[in-house]
């Protein structure tokens, strides 16, 4: 008898960012029926966009940035992970800016794919970041045309090869990069593209609004976002200017060496119980196949 379809729920939270929202709206509402999809938006003074209709939309109240912030928020996400998996087989909780696309070359619908964390738990998508390589691609972005056309470049980070994709409660880490689920399953077939990168205007700003979120602490108190919150502008765009060092290259997309490392160190936090796969940053470029660029 055959294996009943997978119930999957795809939830994001959001603030005062309809750009990244209406991607992941537009992406995940050809694959699901859009009651499957949760956005959580940070505030009453939101107002959900009228691309966002038929989502399930949960207005929460703002919670005023302060040390511990954006950890307390990640528990909230967990016990709505948990609350989720009472009604759906699989949840798979990002951030609004990262989006999981199955490889065409493995011939496996997104949904199929996601659906194996019925077997194993938890499903990490390997991760490439979407780079704005302004000295190729100088155009401002569209966002009536295919994204990955407008911006075809990216360079792996494994920080967000995250544990995203579940069938089983989790405690997470701030930004949602470990968890407490100790075996890594790192998928084959699915890519994690994150998008933060992907424009640099649209990066500078949002990065002033992060920083100012970030700074409002005093020096010994505990952090109020993750790392990534705490950069300049300035160094910000010298992170920018050092991925135009080399040409961007072209790659069979498989990464093999860098998905050995990343599992040959899966390994336990020496503090806490959670667990984190090998890291591996670069700055250099590859170009996205073309099988994947009118994927969002």
């Amino acid at each position: 008898m055959a294996a009943s379809p997978a119930r999957i729920a795809f939830v994001t939270m959001v603030r005062d960012d309809h750009f990244f929202l209406r991607i992941w709206v537009d992406y995940y509402a050809r694959h699901v029926p859009r009651h499957h999809l949760f956005i959580l938006m940070d505030g009453f003074d939101q107002t959900p966009p009228d691309f966002a209709a038929g989502c399930q939309i949960i207005t929460l109240p703002r919670s005023e940035p302060g040390p511990g912030w954006d950890m307390k928020r990640w528990t909230m996400l967990a016990d709505v992970n948990a609350m989720l998996l009472g009604r759906f087989d699989v949840v798979v909780l990002n951030d609004v800016d990262e989006i999981i696309v199955p490889d065409p070359a493995c011939g496996i619908p997104l949904l199929d794919a996601v659906a194996r964390a019925r077997e194993v738990g938890v499903i990490s998508p390997f991760a490439v970041e979407v780079v704005h390589r302004y000295d190729l691609c100088p155009d401002r972005i569209d966002p009536d045309r295919p994204i990955l056309r407008q911006r075809p470049h990216v360079r792996v980070n494994s920080s967000y090869a995250k544990p995203c994709i579940s069938s089983a409660r989790l405690k997470w880490s701030l930004g949602g990069h470990r968890s407490d689920f100790p075996q890594l399953n790192l998928d084959n077939c699915l890519f994690l593209f994150h998008l933060r990168y992907l424009d640099r205007d649209m990066l500078l700003s949002r990065q002033q609004t992060r920083l100012a979120i970030a700074n409002a602490r005093d020096a010994d108190e505990a952090e109020v976002a993750g790392i990534g919150w705490t950069k300049s502008t300035e160094a910000i765009e010298r992170f920018l200017i050092s991925l135009q060092a080399s040409p961007p290259q072209e790659k069979n997309f498989q990464f093999d060496w860098q998905r050995r490392r990343m599992m040959r160190e899966w390994r336990k936090d020496s503090k806490g119980d959670l667990w984190r796969h090998g890291k591996v940053v670069t700055s250099q470029t590859y170009i996205i196949p073309e099988r994947f660029l009118d994927a969002f």
